[in-house]
């Protein structure tokens, strides 16, 4: 039988955004300084497992974080951006924070919250459910067929796709409510014929010298 592969999803630390609560989607932001400590920290709590392969969502906060893990692991291997790998494009959402949603557009506001999560994307004018898990599902399976059995590769990408992408597969009760991986989280899947199998999600126990309170977005 075949060894699995172990495909280790990481969140992008804090960026600039995430500490004013701006929703980003596709926009660019840098990390912020507490964002790169968490990079160093999931670095460091890497370090001690080799890995083949270091991707990453070309969004600046995304690649820095992959940067980052990719110095402090030692490991001398280039990152690879991934654009099936970016960020849920936001529509109207994205540059605002939800007080100013809230403030400039009340109605379709309230009516986003009351609707099921997957049918408010339309509404704003962002990218389905459908869509991203389309993408962030293929650009998995391509990283995958460049690796071979019992391979183990780091994959670095955001909050909003990874939830679609989890939810789909794992069930809505694995990331309950709103909740999305935290900033700089690492959760792991052993992947074989059959699908991916959850080891852990979206573990922050490597955050131990975090500086700040988590991040709401």
């Amino acid at each position: 039988m075949p060894e699995l592969q172990e495909i280790l999803l990481v969140r992008h630390g804090q960026s600039t955004a995430n500490a004013k609560g701006i929703w980003q989607g596709q926009m660019e932001f840098p990390l912020s300084e507490r964002g790169r400590v968490q990079a160093g920290l999931a670095g460091r709590s890497l370090s001690g497992q080799p890995f083949e392969g270091l991707y990453s969502s070309p969004l600046s906060r995304a690649f820095e974080t992959a940067e980052i893990i990719r110095d402090r692991t030692g490991v001398a291997r280039d990152v690879v951006a991934c654009d099936g790998l970016i960020e849920r494009r936001g529509g109207i959402l994205e540059g605002h924070t939800w007080v100013e949603q809230e403030q400039q557009n009340p109605e379709l506001a309230k009516k986003f919250l009351a609707i099921p999560e997957e049918e408010r994307w339309e509404l704003v004018g962002a990218e389905t459910d459908e869509e991203v898990i389309a993408r962030f599902e293929e650009a998995l399976s391509s990283i995958r067929a460049l690796h071979p059995d019992g391979a183990r590769i780091v994959v670095v990408s955001h909050g909003g796709v990874m939830r679609a992408f989890l939810m789909k597969r794992f069930g809505p009760e694995i990331l309950p409510g709103a909740q999305r991986a935290a900033n700089a989280s690492i959760t792991r899947l052993q992947w074989g014929a059959t699908g991916p199998r959850l080891l852990e999600v979206a573990s922050t126990a490597h955050l131990t010298e975090d500086p700040g309170p988590s991040t709401v977005e």
